[in-house]
């Protein structure tokens, strides 16, 4: 396990990016709807006003948690790239790894951090390497000529 910190939180730009932009539509949504649940609730219980002088009032009484509630969305965020990171990182380093395993580089074992996700990715692909490492060493010390079986 590595116990260096992190430089970068943001590494895999279509799985965090897709899931920091969940996030923030479900924020959305859910002001929406808190928003129609207010404002029904307002016409329903209150005293008949133009529709419009509703949101008034609604802007009035909700407007600062609209406001708190809006500062909270960025640390929102950016505890969604921290977290995924710890699933994202993994997976970019297995493959960068397999990667280099495939164009037929040598590969160093793979370690993840404390606190990543999927430890057991990278005992597997250390196993995979090793083995692989392994027949490419049997393949090269085989005499020529020397039927396989």
């Amino acid at each position: 396990m590595l116990s260096t910190k992190r430089r970068r939180y943001f590494v895999d730009r279509g799985v965090q990016g897709t899931l920091m932009l969940r996030a923030a539509l479900y924020w959305g949504c859910c002001l929406l709807i808190v928003t129609l649940v207010l404002l029904t609730w307002q016409i329903v219980t209150g005293p008949s006003r133009i529709f419009y002088t509703q949101f008034d009032n609604l802007w009035f009484r909700y407007g600062p948690a609209l406001v708190v509630s809006l500062c909270l969305l960025p640390l929102v965020l950016v505890d969604v790239v921290r977290l995924s990171n710890r699933f994202a990182g993994p997976a970019y380093r297995l493959r960068r790894a397999m990667r280099q395993l495939a164009h037929g580089e040598k590969v160093q074992p793979i370690t993840f951090r404390q606190g990543d996700f999927w430890k057991e990715f990278a005992d597997d692909f250390n196993r995979i390497a090793a083995r692989l490492e392994k027949a490419q060493q049997q393949c090269e010390e085989k005499p020529v000529g020397q039927a396989t079986v």
